[in-house]
């Protein structure tokens, strides 16, 4: 799939130096052991397109993958758990 270049840069401009997004995402689900997107949004206090275009670069780079288990989000929908991957 091919990322525009305006998503790549807004990206990076959330993931620099210490403490980045990527960081703050990561040990949030890693703290929680499963969480929603919205949930990361809320505690993070973070913008949808942010926290959920951040836990996709964790899915892709094999930190974080889809538990298969779902929550109810409050718009009523169906969300994802992510949890992260076992590094045993």
């Amino acid at each position: 799939m091919l990322m525009q270049q305006t998503s790549i840069d807004a990206y990076k401009s959330i993931n620099r130096g210490n403490n980045s997004m990527k960081d703050r995402v990561y040990d949030l689900i890693k703290e929680y052991e499963l969480i929603s997107c919205e949930e990361a949004e809320i505690y993070l206090e973070g913008k949808h397109q942010s926290i959920s275009s951040t836990i996709r670069h964790l899915v892709l780079d094999g930190l974080v993958e889809n538990s298969l288990l779902t929550t109810k989000n409050t718009s009523g929908r169906m969300a994802i758990l992510w949890k992260t991957v076992d590094q045993t």
